[in-house]
């Protein structure tokens, strides 16, 4: 999911994540946005403007609604905004589901000349969950192919791409896996928001948590390493966001 997102996927997403996070009060004209000041990609500030006027735009065009709750404006996706979430985002929704057991392989044979297309075939590769297996081969557990079908109808790619759908992917080992997925340090990634946690450090956990699901390939639990600590990351921001919805 490793990818530069508009400040609109950036709200959709967080909405999607950490929902109350994207809550800002609207009792005096004086308060200004408060939690949205932060970028949840990165530690710096964000512009507050650009974001009043992303949440604008996304409350015209439906995309979320406002419910005021104790003086309070909460902005949530509509199912409109899910939608779109899922399109920015489609491995969102492999998050949960049961893998179905077929690879997908993806082989293309396209000219230096194009290059510039060739890049963009790796980026949507990459955006849903596929993993580079060889130079011009990507494979993914996630039944995408649907997906990449109407990607490559998009871009006049029928000639030079194949999709290919196999029960086995031999030798199917784990060293394997690491090479395409970088799983391991995806894992200490999530560790450290564990630890942090449970050492007391809660701040920035919500923008620590974002930058490690901006680039998990969200793959079987089969295929992850063990102990894998994304489940108990996740958790804690469940409990964060929890804990500060009671006191709010």
């Amino acid at each position: 999911m490793g990818k530069l997102f508009r400040t609109r996927d950036k709200l959709l997403l967080g909405l999607a994540i950490l929902g109350d996070l994207y809550t800002w009060s609207v009792t005096t004209k004086s308060r200004t946005i408060r939690d949205l000041k932060r970028d949840p990609w990165s530690s710096r500030r964000s512009y507050p403007g650009s974001l009043r006027t992303a949440v604008s735009r996304m409350l015209k065009t439906g995309l979320i609604e406002k419910r005021v709750k104790g003086g309070e404006a909460v902005w949530e996706l509509t199912g409109l905004g899910k939608n779109r979430l899922h399109r920015s985002f489609p491995l969102l929704k492999w998050q949960e589901k049961k893998w179905d057991g077929w690879w997908r392989i993806v082989i293309f044979d396209i000219t230096a000349k194009r290059n510039w297309i060739r890049d963009k075939l790796r980026r949507k590769l990459l955006e849903l969950g596929f993993g580079r297996w060889q130079e011009s081969v990507y494979t993914s557990p996630h039944d995408v192919a649907e997906d990449m079908k109407e990607f490559l109808q998009s871009e006049h790619l029928e000639e030079q791409v194949s999709i290919l759908e196999t029960r086995e992917l031999w030798p199917n080992n784990q060293e394997k896996i690491e090479r395409m997925w970088k799983l391991n340090k995806l894992n200490k990634k999530y560790l450290t928001i564990v630890e942090k946690f449970q050492e007391g450090k809660k701040q920035k956990l919500r923008v620590d948590y974002l930058a490690a699901v901006g680039i998990d390939p969200f793959l079987p639990k089969q295929f992850l390493p063990q102990p894998w600590f994304g489940d108990e990351a996740r958790r804690i921001i469940s409990r964060l966001s929890i804990v500060r919805k009671s006191r709010s």
